[in-house]
């Protein structure tokens, strides 16, 4: 949220993935309090979410590192937020047309992207 507010999102949309913490109680609650619209998504269909890649690429998880705390993750992300290449982004943009296609023919089953 406090990124949102930094961007000046006065309206927020929220894509999860639907891991049990994301659908928590506790999570939808927090989200509607703040009036985010929470996105429908298949159930095995991480492949929607295109930031999933940048998750789990070299960027976050390189050479498979573990995290041990909650600091060292966020670190982690934001130095993968802010390097991101515009090309990656664009790119990964670009994919979903095909990707709704796919996760269509696989019946919301997960892809290998």
């Amino acid at each position: 949220m406090s990124f949102a507010k930094s961007i000046r999102v006065r309206n927020g949309e929220y894509q999860n993935d639907n891991a049990p913490i994301h659908i928590s109680n506790a999570t939808k609650n927090d989200l509607n309090s703040k009036n985010v619209i929470v996105l429908a998504c298949p159930p095995m269909s991480p492949d929607l979410n295109p930031i999933e890649n940048v998750w789990a690429s070299r960027k976050v998880y390189k050479n498979g590192g573990q995290f041990y705390s909650v600091n060292s993750l966020k670190t982690a992300i934001e130095r993968a937020w802010y390097n991101l290449e515009p090309e990656i982004l664009q790119t990964l943009f670009k994919s979903m047309k095909k990707r709704v296609y796919d996760v269509i023919l696989k019946n919301g089953k997960a892809l290998n992207y």
